[in-house]
């Protein structure tokens, strides 16, 4: 079954998440430390990644290097 774009949306934000600790030797406590988060709010939203706001998806992006991919093409 092929997934939605909401789904698809929600694997390319925890993909960004990856690679912004990845890239910066960061586990999920220095990640949220970086981005001005608590660590609750962090793995909450890890799990729900609709619920990111704009402002730190930014702060994710820049820290992986490379903006969110948007291509839901089907």
């Amino acid at each position: 079954m092929k997934k939605s774009a909401y789904q698809q949306m929600g694997d390319e934000v925890k993909i960004l998440i990856n690679e912004a600790k990845v890239r910066n030797n960061l586990n999920d406590e220095g990640l949220a430390k970086k981005i001005g988060m608590p660590l609750p709010t962090l793995r909450n939203r890890k799990c729900n990644p609709g619920r990111f706001r704009m402002d730190d998806i930014w702060l994710i992006e820049q820290l992986a290097g490379r903006p969110l991919r948007g291509e839901t093409s089907q």
